[in-house]
């Protein structure tokens, strides 16, 4: 089943209308589902081809989620018509990609995701209408002529280590970044780590390790359009310091890698 992050908010139709971060309609409707289905009901589309209507799935164990209509069907060459590839998949795929064709790719799905080509942090509208050939989100297997599909999420989603846990992820936003370099205690090995702050709700950094990286021009003050490809690690552990009601306190997140 597929879970959608965010989706197009549209009252003709899916012909033209924004992109809606889940957690942020949530968090306008005071996380209150009445509230929330009165504002977006029916109006709700996939993000990537704004023709499946979605709808708002509530479980009192678990996060609220979208998902698809039963009775609406997504255009021709959406990835969300594939089943998602699994870890061996993905890996395989990516590790055949030539250098030219990773960043053909990363600027489609850059294009598509933010409207713009990878070409720094500018802003741009994204509301016009997906195309329907293939799905920059979507990849041929070895196998055959069968496609798998990237996993999207936003940087502000819910993560669940039960659930997320040997999942490939695609993940994007707006994000704070910086480069903080370690030292191995062992081999006193120096590498870099690259910090991710989309300073949300639920206070998550992101850390992908880097090796050792020659990035010098990084505005830790300033905010960037990111987005990287891989699996959580729940077994790494860190921590962030925050202000709280006043008070300071530690949370603990993982690495994604």
């Amino acid at each position: 089943m597929t879970k959608y992050s965010n989706f197009f908010y549209s009252k003709n139709g899916g012909k033209t209308g924004r992109d809606v971060d889940l957690e942020d309609a949530l968090s306008s409707s005071n996380n209150d589902d009445v509230e929330f289905k009165k504002k977006y009901n029916d109006m709700m589309y996939c993000p990537e081809c704004h023709k499946a209507i979605l709808f708002l799935t509530i479980h009192t164990k678990k996060h609220p989620f979208l998902r698809k209509k039963p009775t609406s069907e997504h255009k021709r060459g959406c990835s969300k018509i594939y089943r998602a590839g699994s870890l061996q998949e993905t890996s395989e795929y990516i590790d055949h990609l030539t250098n030219d064709q990773i960043e053909n790719k990363v600027n489609s799905m850059f294009a598509n995701l933010f409207g713009q080509k990878n070409t720094g942090n500018s802003e741009s509208d994204n509301t016009g209408p997906k195309s329907e050939k293939e799905s920059p989100f979507s990849f041929e297997i070895s196998t055959g002529k069968i496609r798998r599909s990237l996993r999207v999420r936003s940087l502000k989603s819910y993560i669940d280590q039960e659930e997320d846990k040997d999942k490939v992820y695609l993940v994007y936003g707006n994000a704070k970044l910086s480069v903080i370099t370690k030292t191995a205690k062992e081999s006193n090995y120096k590498y870099d780590i690259l910090e991710v702050d989309p300073q949300d709700k639920y206070h998550h950094v992101y850390r992908i390790y880097l090796g050792r990286h020659n990035e010098k021009n990084i505005d830790p003050n300033s905010e960037y359009k990111v987005l990287f490809i891989g699996k959580y690690n729940f077994e790494f552990k860190s921590y962030k310091e925050i202000l709280e009601n006043g008070e300071k306190k530690e949370l603990e997140f993982g690495i994604l890698i």
